[in-house]
Formats: structure tokens, sequence, C-alpha cells
């Protein structure tokens, strides 16, 4: 899974900012593995037909989505 959190240095930009990636451990891997729009095989969102979950927060809307994405890029 591609973490929305996740600099070019693998370092945690979120929830464990400054640390390094602990991927299974992080309750934003364990909240994607349980949405029901997740693809378990890789980090595909079936529900917007893109890669990277962006967490339950921002998945509302097309709208919220996207906003969460360009925040990200």
């Amino acid at each position: 899974m591609k973490c929305r959190y996740l600099t070019k240095d693998n370092l945690c930009s979120g929830k464990y900012s400054g640390y390094g990636c602990i991927q299974k451990q992080c309750s934003l891997f364990k909240e994607a593995q349980q949405c029901e729009f997740h693809e378990p095989s890789g980090d595909y969102c079936k529900k917007y037909g893109r890669f990277g979950c962006v967490g339950r927060d921002s998945c509302a809307t097309l709208v919220s989505y996207l906003e969460a994405v360009a925040e990200t890029e």
C-alpha cells in the first residue's frame, strides 16, 4: 500500500511524523484494509477507480476525495 503520508525518504508525515513507515501497525493502514471499497490485492479504491486510500473522512464525495488527493501531491 502506498500511503498518502509517506514521504520520498520513507518517513511518515502523518500521525507518526518523522518516523519510518510501520505499515501494518499503522492505524491508517488498518482503516484502509477495513474499507468495503479497498482492493485487498493492492492499494486501489474501487469507489473512485484510483490508487490510494485517502481515509473515510475524505471519501464521502468525489470532490472531497479529489481535494484530499490534491493535498498529498
